[in-house]
């Protein structure tokens, strides 16, 4: 979703929404102050919105900054040839344990499970650690969001970030029992920049970090990569990224989130298979920046995403849409109920440490007043606390971040 860089609070230039009511994606992460200019695409989405991507979210500055960009940008290498080599299989296919542990996390068919084969639903938060006033390691926010009972926390990263540093913030939030999501912010939005972020991934010091956390880590490449991307463009640049990842000896789920700034499910529908033929342990997310304010799309989208088997999560939601925020609500409500009835896991944005600029005068995107669990208010309470469906009251941790065993 948005963000905004704790050294600025400038704003996004919010683009004029192109028809379809589509709404923006979550801001970029470069490390400059979220805004500068997203362009309002529109294409690509139904009526509803839900292709998603119309206009931007706040915080431009796609273009990634990591040494050694890679060329070979969307140039798809080994069509079909799979290399997620280590991909853990994790026996007891079908949840509930059974056989030897995997060494990890692991995707079969659209369910996540962890090593011991349980079956997990994310249930989670995405906080923008990175940016937090007191530094990138999550502290005491991750306690904060382990007391609504989530189990898993989203970590927004960037490139400019060291490898050490992102050990640390995935270290603490185990030590509070969440199943850590990493992912880079730099290139939201900008198609160009996922050649980058895999040069961050394949470093041998982040290799050697994910490694290290490897039975309990996930690890979403990148933030709503691209804005306008073909079908065949985002086929061919993912699988080349999913190849370069294992080939450096990421074994761990991969999660990809689709592109018109994370919104275009669409896309994941028509190109997701392929990619799962491709690698089966990976994930797809939705960000669910769309005008729905009555669930239709929600429901639409969601019941077509399980006919196709497709492992697909909501990676990011809020109250209402980002282009003009409080008069283009989103029924968050029904994902919850429908996320429960069909288990498709999600987290929403965000918790609130890090404000949000986007809609801060027309209904803020922060769960929180003050990053406590004591500071949840409106429909942050209600998402994390007081509904029927959540994260208090659908959330379960796997037994293996509760003790660090298998049952």
């Amino acid at each position: 979703m948005i963000y905004v860089n704790h050294r600025s609070m400038a704003g996004w230039a919010g683009a004029a929404l192109v028809a379809l009511g589509l709404s923006v994606g979550c801001g970029d992460g470069s490390g400059d102050p979220q805004g500068s200019g997203q362009d309002a695409t529109g294409s690509g989405g139904g009526a509803t919105g839900s292709g998603g991507g119309a206009a931007t979210s706040g915080g431009g500055g796609g273009a990634a900054t990591s040494s050694g960009a890679s060329t070979s940008d969307g140039a798809s290498t080994s069509d079909g040839a799979s290399t997620s080599s280590g991909a853990t299989s994790g026996t007891g296919a079908g949840g509930g344990g059974g056989g030897e542990p995997s060494t990890g996390f692991s995707v079969r068919g659209r369910f996540l499970y962890d090593r011991c084969g349980e079956k997990v639903l994310l249930r989670g938060i995405n906080e923008m650690v990175v940016w937090l006033p007191s530094g990138p390691d999550g502290l005491p926010e991750f306690a904060e969001i382990a007391k609504t009972g989530a189990n898993t926390v989203r970590i927004v990263w960037n490139t400019e970030n060291t490898a050490a540093g992102l050990d640390t913030a995935i270290t603490n939030a185990l030590a509070q029992k969440l199943i850590p999501i990493v992912e880079l912010h730099d290139a939201t939005g900008n198609w160009d920049g996922l050649p980058s972020l895999v040069d961050y991934w394949t470093e041998p010091e982040t290799v050697a970090v994910i490694k290290k956390h490897e039975q309990d880590l996930l690890v979403n490449i990148g933030n709503e990569v691209g804005d306008q991307v073909d079908n065949a463009a985002w086929e061919a640049g993912y699988k080349q990224a999913i190849t370069r990842m294992r080939e450096a000896g990421i074994t761990v789920p991969l999660i990809i989130d689709a592109s018109k700034w994370g919104q275009n499910i669409d896309q994941l529908q028509a190109v997701g298979p392929a990619l799962v033929a491709h690698d089966p342990n990976i994930m797809l997310s939705v960000h669910m920046w769309w005008t729905d304010g009555s669930g239709a799309t929600i429901t639409k989208e969601l019941n077509e995403s399980v006919a196709l088997d497709l492992p697909l999560m909501v990676g990011e939601f809020a109250q209402h849409a980002v282009y003009e925020c409080g008069q283009h609500p989103f029924d968050y409500k029904t994902l919850l109920a429908k996320s429960v009835e069909l288990e498709v896991g999600w987290l929403a944005w965000s918790w609130g440490a890090v404000k949000n600029n986007d809609c801060k005068d027309d209904g803020p995107f922060d769960m929180t007043t003050d990053g406590t669990f004591a500071g949840l208010t409106g429909w942050g309470r209600e998402v994390a606390v007081t509904d029927a469906n959540s994260i208090q009251n659908t959330s379960v941790r796997p037994h293996s971040i509760e003790t660090g065993a298998c049952k």
